[in-house]
């Protein structure tokens, strides 16, 4: 029997339906397999006509998905926001994607890792109430070069001495380290378990200068060219549209000074959910750092994802605060917007190679590009 490996608080997770704030069921990709499109085949949704459940998958970017209605939603969702298919079938009928969401679960020769993904406003909730994330049965295999590789980030993600975006620019340095050699090597990664070394690598970012309004620009950028194909296809309007609104005025003016001033004021409100985000890199980290087939080069451009992706989550709370800047940053408007780029960033490994080979000249970035876009804390 294979070991698993979970995070602590997988099992304790519970799905809200109809009481969801964020239903999974609308303005996004539901994927129906092979196995679920033939079950539809032979489905009508009621008695009274012959529309079999298969006429309601269509195909996109090469994969059957649900198709939405007008408004964006799963045609299968009731007005109390229940599942027709599960009230008149159950829960067999649905598709692999829609019965395991928000759960994600890897298959590896030796093991079954768990976790929970971050598009589901109840997992953001669940990752915010641990004071640290854990997992159940965690443990290091001497032959297992990249399970100890994921560890070691994992380690120092969870270091409080080191901020966020230290933690972030100290891995990826690590990573280059390592990938400028042609095999990953135990004594390399017990190099940066050493507590002597890593304070080195601190101390040398701490000593670089970092200019916020280069960084600004560079989300600011980034997340208009994330947003595109949302806004033209309609979707998350009421999230995207006004800072994207925002974004485009910002792109092409802004005062300098000020903007300086509403940075530094933002990063002091943002700063009161370290914990969370702390938190919800860990679980990034472990759930999409390392997955079966990984190799030293998908490991490097899964972390430039999860820190892209981070850097833009940010970013959109930033723009959303910019509307009203209050004196206070709301926990609804931190996880909403988690939830939301969470979705839009949720591509495949596959896909994810395409966008940043096609984005950036280089499918494997340097160093200062990736300090640029997390930037000081």
């Amino acid at each position: 029997m294979k070991k698993e490996i979970k995070t602590d608080y997988y099992d304790t997770f519970t799905c809200i339906a109809d009481k969801c704030s964020f239903t999974c069921c609308q303005e996004w990709k539901i994927v129906v397999d092979d196995d679920t499109y033939i079950k539809w085949n032979r489905l009508s949704l009621t008695k009274q006509n012959n529309s079999y459940l298969d006429q309601y998958v269509k195909q996109k970017d090469g994969a059957r998905v649900i198709a939405l209605n007008e408004q964006k939603q799963c045609p299968f969702l009731n007005e109390q926001k229940l599942c027709k298919l599960v009230l008149n079938f159950g829960d067999e009928v649905l598709s692999e994607t829609c019965a395991i969401f928000p759960r994600q679960i890897h298959e590896f020769a030796d093991r079954k890792e768990y976790s929970l993904v971050s598009c589901c406003p109840e997992v953001v909730d669940l990752i915010n109430q641990q004071d640290k994330i854990c997992f159940t049965n965690m443990f290091d295999m001497d032959e297992d070069i990249l399970l100890q590789l994921r560890t070691m980030m994992i380690t120092i993600m969870q270091n409080q001495q080191f901020s966020i975006s230290k933690s972030l620019m100290m891995i990826f340095y690590i990573l280059l380290d390592i990938h400028q050699n042609e095999t990953v090597l135990k004594k390399e990664i017990d190099k940066y378990k050493d507590k002597t070394v890593l304070k080195e690598l601190s101390d040398t970012i701490d000593n670089m200068q970092f200019i916020s309004l280069d960084t600004f620009e560079e989300n600011n950028e980034l997340f208009l060219d994330i947003a595109e194909n949302y806004r033209k296809q309609g979707l998350y309007t009421s999230y995207l549209e006004p800072i994207a609104v925002i974004a485009e005025n910002l792109s092409r003016d802004y005062d300098k000074r000020k903007m300086t001033v509403q940075l530094q004021k933002f990063e002091k409100l943002f700063s009161s959910y370290e914990k969370l985000f702390r938190n919800y890199l860990v679980v990034e980290i472990f759930s999409n750092g390392l997955m079966p087939e990984s190799d030293l080069d998908s490991i490097v451009v899964m972390i430039q994802w999860i820190a892209m992706e981070y850097a833009i989550i940010r970013h959109s709370i930033f723009l959303s605060w910019l509307l009203d800047e209050q004196e206070k940053l709301s926990y609804t408007v931190v996880r909403n917007y988690i939830v939301v780029i969470s979705r839009m960033m949720g591509y495949d490994q596959e896909d994810i190679c395409e966008y940043l080979d096609k984005s950036f000249e280089n499918l494997i970035w340097e160093w200062g590009y990736l300090a640029l876009l997390i930037g000081a804390e």
